[in-house]
Order: C-alpha cells, then structure tokens, then sequence
C-alpha cells in the first residue's frame, strides 16, 4: 500500500501538536501541589490572625472587667450590674482574698465560697507572685477547664477572678473546613483551651512539643508543618500569638488532602492532555486535508489528461499556490500563538481572581463577625451605665469615664464599618455624608481616644489649634477616623520619653493644614510607599502591643481623597514622622457676605 502525502502532513502536525499539550500537562501535574500548599498557607495563616485578633479583643475585654471588679471591691455600685457584665463575659467568680484563701469580697457567681481551695490556692498565689494577670488553664471544683486571672492588691489582698473557656471553644468550633482542617487554641504553657477532640480538650492536654505550639509560646508567627498525635496525619498549619494572654490559636489541615486535591488537579491535566492529544490529532488530519486540496486538483488534472482529456487545466493559478499555503501555515501558527496566549492570560486572571474573592471573603465574614460582636457587647453596657438604668454610678468621673467608653465604642464600630468597606473605596463607591463641625473640637474628641495610649508609653501629648477657623463641612466620623488612625500610628512607633504634636491652620490658598508629627523611629522613602499599601505593614519593634491590620495610612490617603483633599507623608529614620492633611478651602463653611 502506498504512502500517501495526506498521512505524512497529519502525523507531522500532530507531533507539533503534542509538545506544548504534554508540557502543559507535566507543568500542571508537577506544580499542582505547591500552588495547593502556598494557597492553604495563606488562607491558614489568614484564620489564624483573624481567630488571634477576635482573642485578643476577648482577653482585652476580661481584663478591663477585672480591674473594674477589683477597682470597685466593696464600693457602692450595683452588683447586679457587675454580675451581669461578669456573666456576659464569661467569670465563673470573681473575688477578693486574703494570702490563707479567705474570701473578703466576691461578686456572687456559681462558684461562690467563703474560701479558696487549697489546691488552687497555691497555684494562684504562684500567679499572684510572678506579676501575670492569665494564669494557665486548671480544673475548677467541677472538674471544668478554668482559667484565672490574678492581681495582688497590696495589704494581703488578691483579686481572683476565674473565667470559663466556653467563648473560646465556641470561637474555635467555628472554624472548620475540607474533612479534618480545624482549630486549636492553646494557653500560654501549650495546655489545650480548645479542640475538636473532646477528650483532649476536657484534660486540658499538654501539646507543647508539637511544632506551632512550640514557636507559638515563643511569641512567633506564620507556617508550620508537623505530626499530629490527635490525628496521626501530617499537618500543615498557620499560627499566631495572643498578646495580652499569652494564648495561642493554629489552624492545621491535614497535607494528605492537599495532596488529594493536587490529584485530582493532575487528573484533570492528564484528561485535558489527552483531550489535547485526539483534538490535535483530527485537527491535524483536517488541515491536512485542506492543504492537500490544490495537491488533489493538481493530481485529478493529471489524471484527465493522462485519460486523454487534453483540453484539462488546474483550477487556479499554480505560481499562486506556495504563496497562499505559506500565508495559510504563518495564518494559522500566529493565530494558535494569540489563543495560547490568551489562554494563559485568562487561567491566571482566573485564578487570582478566584484567591482574591475567597480571601476577601473569608477575611470580610470573620472580622465582620469578630468585631461586631464584643464591640456591641460594650457599647450596649455602656449605653446602660451611661443612663444609669441600674441606678446612679456615684462620681461624677464615673458618668464621665461612661460617657468616654459609650462615644469610644460608637466610634470604633463606625471605624470598623469602614474597614469592612474597603472594596467599595476601591469600586470608588463610597459616598461621603458631609456634617458641620468645629475642627478643634474633632481634634480634641480624636485626642481623647489616643491619650491613654501616650499615656502608657510615657509619651508627651502637644495640641496647637489656630483659632477663628471657620467650621468645617465634612464627614466628622470618616475625618476623625483619618486623625485616630495617624496619631495612633505616631502613638505606636515613637519611644518612651518621645513627643507627638497636632497642629491645625489655615494656608495661604485657604485651605485645612492638619499637622501630625512625633518624634519616633521613622521611615525610609521605600517604607512609607510600602506602609500607604493597604494590608502592608512596615516592621518594627516599637509597634508595642497596637497592632493594625495595615489600612491605618492608605485608609486615611482614601477618606481624605474622598473630600477633595490630599495626604502627604514626610519621614527620616531616627528622625520621626509627619503626616499631612490638606483640605480645600471650599470645605470651610464661611458666613454669607453682608449684602
């Protein structure tokens, strides 16, 4: 049987067709599980951060509870209202003792008694004795996994207050995904607090030899692989630190289902390899037989004429041919470039697409839920002191410091409402809803969220206001959110002993100049372009225990861009930081001109 020329060009073909599908095929079977393994890294490390951060708010919370128990120990406010607030956060007790266990004061809770255990009693005056507010989680009368929070008073007294796990065990049931990925929260001695095994969980298990655990309760952050003795697998797990507590939250996932999901990933390359394979092949047989066609006119001419049709032509020119098979084969090469291309431009398009939403999706649900929930909690306590529905809060400093928490609170939930409207800042369809208001007094009410913190790092406040401005038609919410968010920054990256100055005047083109400058650690050129990127955060080892989610600067750059007006950072390191906000003049509210 003769060979025909129609079978050569398709075997050709067909082999010119095999080499970018095999290795298309191979790259997919062979980079599968790392693009699997980086993506679960992120969105581990992701949970963790996010589970540490809602923890941190609790511990945060319990703490503040504590010294107002212990502040206020035999004095005249309600008890019931205490006990409500010590309910809502989880005590089981919270009392006053002496050094022999003898109970002086108590908030009565279910675990009552006129005196301590003794075998708790000596864990909590070794509490008492090392200076640190959470202790290790123990087992309370019941047997119940309980943590206790101690602080000596002075005069032989200690405040003991013991709190449930139960938020915690919720907080961790909550995260959970593929077959066996979950979460686990540890105390600062590696004792589990929670944990999808019961049993463990109930013990209190000690699993401070595993890996996370180990670098947890050494204060790290990030990525750990290792040998789960609760699930006989090896796990890959994201990991952060409570700071307040000491606690700390991993949320492992078993590598095998990785690895499944890689497979399944390199079964489908291997189907669409195959798929590329056949389609190639009938590709290459019909084109083939396209291009044989002024070969086949040629052959029946000569078929004609062989058979004595001496009158038979070709059809067509034949100096015309190689021509238009040359143009036909660069034709269809450049298009099968173009649509490789675009191929791949569009799979990666795809994909990060894909990771994108799901981040900011998984991000979105958990902070939403995370902030909202405490941050309601204190506002609606507040609001219940501030009107004094349980009765009169004696001091007129109490009403003050109440009112102080209730607008804290207010305006930190609208603040976290921005946060979480990052996406419709970024769609450009945040809409500003303008307020008349005096400047100063913005600045004074942004200053009263930021002095505590001064105060604590033993910082020096400084305020110049220029007096005589007009008032200021503007968002008093998004603009006092700009001034909390750079002055905690200044707050957060200036050393003890430093200064941070606020200053306001009005330039010469009639516009706002709001100057926020201190004297802390600074930032290089390339620092502050990467600290204006929202999510980036600049290292430093001032950032004391103020953690931010990295939307302080580029949040404020937005909102004031959204009023029509810019934001300008100037920084040296070791020479500190000041940032600037320009608004334009037609933001002042001038008095109509007498007629």
């Amino acid at each position: 049987m003769a060979l025909r020329f129609r079978y050569l060009l398709a075997i050709a073909f067909t082999m010119v067709a095999i080499v970018p599908v095999l290795f298309l095929g191979v790259w997919l079977q062979r980079t599968s599980l790392e693009a699997e393994m980086a993506a679960v890294q992120e969105k581990h490390l992701l949970l963790a951060s996010n589970m540490t951060a809602a923890l941190e708010r609790y511990a945060r919370d319990v703490e503040a509870a504590f010294d107002l128990f212990a502040e206020t120990a035999g004095s005249d406010l309600p008890l019931a209202a205490m006990k409500d607030l010590a309910v809502q956060l989880g005590f089981r007790h919270f009392c006053i003792i002496a050094d022999d266990g003898e109970v002086r004061w108590q908030i009565a809770l279910e675990d009552a008694r006129d005196r301590i255990a003794p075998e708790t009693l000596e864990p909590i005056l070794d509490l008492a004795e090392s200076g640190r507010l959470f202790g290790p989680v123990m087992a309370d009368r019941a047997g119940r996994p309980t943590i206790h929070l101690v602080r000596r008073l002075g005069d032989n007294r200690i405040a003991v207050g013991a709190i449930a796990t139960d938020y915690i065990v919720k907080l961790q049931k909550a995260i959970t995904f593929g077959r066996k990925g979950h979460a686990a929260i540890v105390d600062q001695d590696g004792n589990l607090l929670a944990h999808p095994n019961p049993d463990w969980q109930q013990q209190m298990k000690n699993i401070s030899k595993v890996e996370p655990v180990r670098r947890m309760m050494a204060g790290e952050t990030g990525v750990a692989t290792f040998f789960s003795p609760a699930m006989q697998r090896d796990m890959i797990s994201g990991f952060n630190t409570v700071k307040t507590s000491g606690w700390g939250v991993m949320v492992p996932q078993p590598i095998e289902e990785l690895e499944e999901k890689a497979f399944e990933v390199q079964l489908a390359a291997l189907a669409m390899a195959m798929a590329g394979l056949v389609a190639a092949a009938v590709i290459s047989w019909l084109i083939a037989g396209f291009l044989m066609r002024p070969i086949d006119s040629v052959v029946t001419t000569a078929r004609r004429i062989a058979g004595g049709d001496l009158a038979a032509r070709v059809p067509g020119s034949p100096p015309l041919t190689p021509l238009e098979l040359r143009e036909l084969s660069g034709g269809f090469n450049s298009m099968a470039e173009r649509i490789e291309d675009h191929q791949k431009a569009m799979r990666t398009a795809l994909d990060e697409a894909r990771l994108a939403n799901r981040t900011k999706s998984e991000f979105l649900a958990n902070m939403s839920h995370e902030f909202r929930t405490p941050l309601n909690a204190v506002i609606g306590f507040s609001d219940t002191m501030r009107q004094q529905i349980l009765g009169p809060l004696g001091s007129a400093r109490y009403r003050e410091y109440v009112e102080n928490i209730y607008n804290s609170g207010k305006h930190l939930l609208a603040i976290i409402s921005d946060i979480l409207d990052l996406s419709k800042i970024e769609a450009g369809r945040m809409d500003i809803e303008d307020d008349i208001f005096d400047a100063a007094e913005m600045i004074e009410e942004s200053l009263v969220l930021i002095r505590p913190r001064a105060a604590e790092a033993e910082l020096t406040m400084e305020v110049e206001t220029e007096t005589g401005l007009p008032p200021l038609r503007a968002s008093k919410v998004k603009m006092k959110q700009v001034l909390v968010n750079l002055l905690a920054n200044a707050v957060r990256f200036t050393p003890t002993g430093g200064t941070v100055r606020c200053s306001t005047a009005r330039g010469l083109d009639g516009d706002l100049h709001i100057r926020i400058s201190d004297t802390g650690i600074g930032m290089t050129a390339e620092e502050i372009e990467l600290a204006l990127q929202p999510f980036a955060q600049v290292d430093s080892k001032l950032s004391r225990k103020y953690e931010g989610t990295g939307l302080g600067l580029p949040l404020a750059r937005r909102l004031v861009e959204l009023h029509g007006g810019y934001l300008k950072v100037e920084s040296q390191p070791r020479n500190g930081t000041t940032a600037h906000i320009y608004l334009p003049a037609n933001r002042f509210v001038l008095p109509e001109a007498a007629e």
